[in-house]
């Protein structure tokens, strides 16, 4: 791990190995990714990693799939009820059949009428009717981060199935009644400063009056230029690839395109989902972020370089803040699934690990610590736990600067969250359940 197993997740690990299931609960930058890589190598018996997001599940290391990929699960237009999806295909069956662990990261974007499909492919491809067929759980999240995303026309179907239009994982059928140990982690590795701790907390809780707003709108940039290296977070694609292809545009010399090659099945035929643009277009002295962790360490998803020479072969990069340069290869992501007591690599991706690092979307920094940001509102932040999760990328207040003022209307927050994390984090927001330890 990159810091020490703290008593917090020693306990996790111990209840674990006891075959007890975890909800894991903890803010930004509290290790939850690190401790699921922990996890997944020293738990005795096959563990199986998925998450919500093609890009979640990369964030947590090879071997990470989605949950519609893991479970065979097709989109489903008016939620996950229809008959047919819970029929059980022969594949899935034999892949929940041989693992003793399942971990799901980001469980905050889990729907779920997805999350009780799972738990009932679960039980019919083990033929029990225990909680996930017996399977011990790791559920990894923070609700105060970004929700499930439910359309509009799909709001009153949630309130029918779960007394709620606005749902959340914890008001799956299947968690209701069950014995979970929840627990809730302290301990921030990627923040020091209390004041920017605090400033965060009240933000994720919707705790933001004129104090708060005046501590941020200290951070608007105004006249001043934006800061060389900074990253632009904005809500909007469009926004993050228009600033992308303006600041690309106004670089001198050629375009260069590398052009990335998929084989087998590797994650669903949908560009935004690849790890790094199947179209990659550089040009020397552009702004590119990586987009894995270096074997060795030199560099880690999301650190931040300046391209400095492009060749057929290699791209020379300079990080920033260093003077050093390094030559980057290709890479090659491998989506692999548990087979019996082995992983079966399903397919390949091969790519230079960098993407334009001027602007990314909310959704796609979740995970990711960032040297600088610039928080793009030219139009407001629209859904609960966006502008926490924007600000919580960065280490240090000073690092944090505003293209405009924050507005209370800007720190959405979901009231559902906010009394869950006050009844105690409880997995039934409608009755107490049983069991549940709270830390």
């Amino acid at each position: 791990m990159g810091h020490a197993i703290t008593a917090e997740q020693e306990r996790v690990y111990g209840d674990l190995l006891l075959g007890r299931s975890v909800l894991l609960l903890g803010a930004a930058g509290t290790g939850k990714s690190e401790f699921i890589r922990h996890a997944r190598k020293h738990l005795p018996g096959r563990v199986a990693v998925v998450a919500p997001t093609g890009m979640a599940a990369m964030n947590v290391g090879v071997g990470a799939v989605t949950i519609h990929s893991f479970f065979q699960i097709p989109p489903a237009d008016g939620g996950y009820f229809q008959r047919e999806l819970f029929a059980v295909k022969s594949r899935v069956a034999g892949l929940l059949k041989n693992i003793d662990y399942l971990i799901v990261d980001e469980v905050s974007m889990v729907r779920p009428d997805l999350f009780d499909l799972m738990n009932s492919l679960a039980q019919r491809a083990r033929g029990s009717s225990e909680f996930f067929g017996g399977i011990c759980l790791l559920l990894v999240g923070d609700f105060h981060q970004l929700p499930p995303v439910i359309r509009t026309g799909e709001r009153e179907l949630f309130r029918a199935h779960y007394g709620f239009p606005n749902v959340y994982l914890f008001d799956a059928k299947c968690l209701q009644n069950e014995e979970l140990s929840t627990v809730r982690l302290t301990k921030i590795f990627r923040q020091r400063s209390e004041k920017f701790l605090s400033l965060l907390d009240r933000i994720g809780r919707g705790d933001v009056d004129s104090a708060v707003l005046k501590e941020l709108n200290g951070r608007v940039l105004g006249s001043n230029p934006e800061p060389r290296g900074a990253l632009t977070i904005t809500p909007y694609r469009e926004a993050a690839e228009l600033k992308n292809e303006e600041e690309l545009d106004a670089l001198p010399g050629l375009v260069h395109e590398y052009v990335g090659q998929r084989s087998g099945t590797f994650l669903p035929i949908n560009g935004e989902e690849l790890p790094s643009p199947e179209r990659l277009l550089l040009k020397e002295g552009a702004s590119v972020l990586f987009t894995c962790n270096a074997p060795k360490g030199e560099w880690a998803n999301g650190t931040a370089a300046t391209v400095k020479r492009l060749g057929r072969d290699h791209i020379e990069v300079q990080l920033l803040g260093r003077k050093r340069s390094l030559l980057v290869g290709q890479h090659q992501w491998s989506h692999i699934l548990p087979s019996g007591d082995e992983y079966v690599e399903t397919g390949t991706y091969r790519q230079f690990p960098l993407r334009l690092g001027y602007a990314l979307t909310v959704h796609r920094t979740q995970g990711k610590t960032c040297d600088e940001i610039i928080l793009q509102r030219d139009r407001r932040f629209f859904a609960h736990g966006q502008l926490y999760v924007a600000l919580s990328r960065a280490r240090t207040l000073e690092t944090v600067h505003l293209t405009h003022p924050i507005s209370r209307t800007d720190a959405l927050t979901d009231r559902r969250v906010i009394d869950y994390y006050a009844n105690g984090a409880r997995i039934s927001a409608n009755s107490p359940g049983t069991g549940h330890r709270k830390t």
